[in-house]
């Protein structure tokens, strides 16, 4: 067991001592392909029976030896680039996500609508959601202007983006654009690192599992893993994240139904020009006032020839309850004043026989 135990000792310490070598290299091939071999080497395994902090302790600084290892490598690819690494695939690309807002006025709805779900289709995007404001019964009886609108949330490929955001004047007029960018290329490959190393960890424990003897060794064992798969799965399910949001790209598009397009830039004019402006207005909502009261009254007609008719039949009920109510008022005051000038006449006597 004492053996044993020595070699292990004796094979952490010329891993430490790889890896010290590995980062003192300046050339980027050298210091990615040991870094490459330190990663793929296996851990010294300890003894079942082994202390499980010094374990740990082991591990960690394994874990931040290959973190340094990596981070100086990548550091001295990106300095020591030439041509023939320009030229070549780029092995870790950059992670941006592409998002944008868009208004679309129309003045005819029902085309632009069809042309818009064409477009997506045409360039392998998708709708994530969609809505649709119809006409309002109310405005479209009285001969109002429809006021329709839609909003969409779309799933574009992001090679795609810029060129559908352009193509959108096509089917109307686009008085409002914005576009975001988002740069995760630094957190995405920090966390694929820190993916790789717990997977390496996971490997490890799985090889300290066959040898394990104790029912305790067994179950230190298994809550190690737990916990290294919990974070596995954590670390996955945002890069699984980042990939569809980057593959992807989403643009929110509101199309709206217009009589006149919104002008791309106000003309100047002078203060006299607003006046007739602001004059000319106020004669055309006093005229659509005076169309609208006309409206209502028209439609009101049978309202009002049914409640005058209901006030003819039961006028004559309704004088009966009057006069009745009428009679009942006056019946009692005449209590009232009655009762009142019996107490006063009380009041006189008693004060004489005083």
């Amino acid at each position: 067991m004492n053996i044993r135990k020595t070699c292990a000792l004796l094979l952490a310490l010329a891993m430490c001592l790889s890896l010290c070598a590995c980062g003192a290299a300046t050339k980027s091939a050298d210091s990615a392909a040991r870094y490459e071999m330190n990663m793929a080497a296996p851990m010294p395994m300890p003894a079942a029976q082994e202390s499980f902090a010094a374990y740990d302790m082991k591990n960690m600084a394994y874990e931040e030896a290959g973190f340094a290892s990596m981070n100086r490598a990548a550091s001295t690819a990106a300095k020591g680039a030439d041509e023939s690494a320009a030229e070549a695939p780029e092995e870790n690309p950059e992670k941006i996500i592409y998002s944008g807002d868009a208004t679309v006025e129309t003045t005819e709805f029902d085309r632009s609508i069809a042309a818009l779900e064409k477009m997506i289709a045409d360039e392998g995007g998708f709708i994530q959601s969609s809505s649709v404001n119809g006409n309002n019964y109310n405005d479209s009886s009285r001969g109002y202007a429809s006021r329709r609108s839609a909003s969409y949330t779309l799933r574009i490929p992001s090679e795609k983006f810029s060129a559908l955001m352009t193509s959108l004047s096509d089917i109307g007029n686009v008085p409002y654009t914005h576009t975001y960018t988002e740069n995760v290329t630094a957190e995405y490959y920090d966390v694929q690192a820190r993916l790789k190393a717990l997977q390496a960890q996971e490997a490890r424990l799985l090889e300290m599992m066959e040898l394990a003897e104790t029912v305790e060794d067994i179950i230190t064992i298994e809550d190690k893993l737990t916990d290294v798969r919990y974070r596995i799965d954590s670390f996955q399910s945002s890069l699984n994240n980042w990939d569809r949001r980057v593959a992807y790209s989403t643009l929110n598009i509101t199309v709206k139904e217009v009589q006149v397009y919104t002008p791309e830039k106000l003309p100047q004019i002078t203060y006299g020009e607003e006046l007739r402006r602001a004059f000319t207005d106020a004669i055309k909502n006093t005229v659509q006032f005076f169309k609208d009261f006309l409206i209502f009254l028209v439609s009101a007609i049978p309202t009002l020839v049914i409640l005058a008719l209901l006030l003819l039949i039961f006028r004559p009920l309704l004088k009966k309850l009057a006069d009745k109510l009428k009679t009942r008022r006056e019946k009692r005051a005449e209590a009232k004043a009655a009762k009142k000038a019996k107490n006063q006449s009380k009041t006189v006597e008693g004060e004489k026989v005083e």
